[in-house]
């Protein structure tokens, strides 16, 4: 894959247009030569010749980079300069034939695989080849003539495709680094939508956990309070049903002003979570009549304000269902720190539920879940004809 991102990076139609428009200027050259001082089958020989040296650099632009190709191809290519500089020329053609091929083919070498150690080991191979071939044709006495004036002539085309091919490659670099830059780009803004659809979705999850913890349970318990108010003055207690009264309008109140913290994001807990407990099973006793247990080993700030805000919302749900649902007369809370969880626990001697039903209409069940979950704790839900029990634990911290 790299190689021929290579080859369509640095071979193209233009280099080998400027190979046979530099070879065939050569090539008339010499024909003409062979034409006037030899015969028609030399001239001919030559011309099929030049041909294929042609056709062969051509056919790279057909080709798959595979050894099998390349095994064949440079030994093609240096048995056809063979041929060629050999040809019986008036004048000293050859040589510049054999330098002008011997350069195409190093700069085609460098254009397909740049600045690499294939390019670098097939250019010494061909350039002692030239120094051979030109031992032969000039002889020793006049070989460092014509050899460095071959080596300034291409030393200099192949110093200047050295330096292309350094800065393509650099260029390559910064293009792919640009597309890594913008695919990062992309990635990120696809999280970034991702993460705010989550964030607004959370957002709504934990909004409506917040109001039916307010809204709901205290809406719930005012309706409880209400109900008994009406037992009492049916019974003729007007002064229990008066405190109950009293008890209404504080609970109202407070439902009111948790509501509006809900809303405000402002909603803060108690700084004693005792106290808090003490208070919600109070309020639970006086609005239903059913005696609670108590035991509680919660000092003021061993627990996170985010556990303790889901703990007290977990014991607000679990006593809503029990006043609803539980038909149940006695209730036992355990509200404390054990092993470094927080172990909240809820029984009662109610009628009890089927766990297994399908619980997809009671928010209030699927919030407490939820609020295990978002603390990383377990929430546990036990229920036969003797009772129901719901256990949290979480790590307090």
């Amino acid at each position: 894959m790299e190689q021929n991102s290579s080859k369509a990076a640095f071979i193209s139609y233009p280099f080998y247009i400027f190979i046979s428009l530099l070879i065939g200027a050569i090539a008339v050259i010499a024909i003409r030569d062979l034409w006037n001082s030899s015969s028609l089958i030399y001239t001919a020989i030559f011309s099929l010749l030049f041909l294929l040296h042609i056709a062969l650099f051509w056919s790279n632009t057909r080709q798959d980079e595979n050894s099998r190709w390349w095994f064949f191809y440079y030994p093609a290519q240096v048995v056809l300069i063979v041929a060629m500089v050999n040809q019986p020329f008036a004048s000293d053609i050859n040589l510049t034939l054999l330098g002008s091929s011997i350069l195409c083919l190093i700069g085609e070498s460098l254009g397909l695989w740049g600045n690499t150690r294939r390019a670098l080991y097939l250019g010494i191979f061909l350039f002692i080849f030239m120094v051979v071939m030109l031992y032969f044709a000039v002889g020793r006495d006049r070989l460092p003539l014509a050899l460095s004036s071959m080596l300034v002539n291409g030393g200099f085309i192949v110093l200047l495709m050295v330096m292309f091919n350094q800065q393509l490659a650099e260029r390559q670099k910064a293009e792919e680094l640009a597309e890594s830059l913008e695919s990062a780009n992309a990635k990120l803004a696809a999280s970034a939508a991702k993460i705010e659809s989550l964030t607004l979705q959370n957002e709504r999850q934990r909004m409506a956990r917040e109001l039916h913890d307010t809204l709901a349970q205290g809406v719930a318990g005012l309706v409880l309070q209400l109900e008994a108010v009406k037992a009492h003055l049916a019974s003729n207690r007007n002064e229990r049903a008066s405190a109950i009264v009293e008890q209404s309008l504080t609970r109202a109140r407070s439902t009111l002003a948790e509501s509006r913290a809900a809303i405000d994001d402002l909603r803060a807990a108690s700084t004693d979570v005792s106290d808090s407990v003490r208070e919600k099973l109070e309020r639970f006793t006086q609005a239903t009549g059913i005696p609670c247990e108590l035991e509680i080993s919660v000092n003021e700030n061993q627990l996170a304000l985010e556990i303790t805000n889901h703990a007290l919302n977990i014991l607000n749900e679990s006593l809503t269902n029990i006043a609803r649902h539980a038909q149940a007369t006695q209730v036992k809370v355990v509200f404390a720190i054990q092993d470094k969880n927080l172990q909240l626990e809820v029984r009662d001697n109610g009628k009890g539920f089927d766990v297994n039903k399908n619980t997809s209409g009671h928010y209030g069940l699927v919030g407490m879940h939820e609020r295990a979950r978002l603390t990383g704790g377990m929430l546990s839900i036990k229920s036969n004809q003797s009772g129901t029990s719901v256990q949290f634990i979480v790590g307090r911290s």
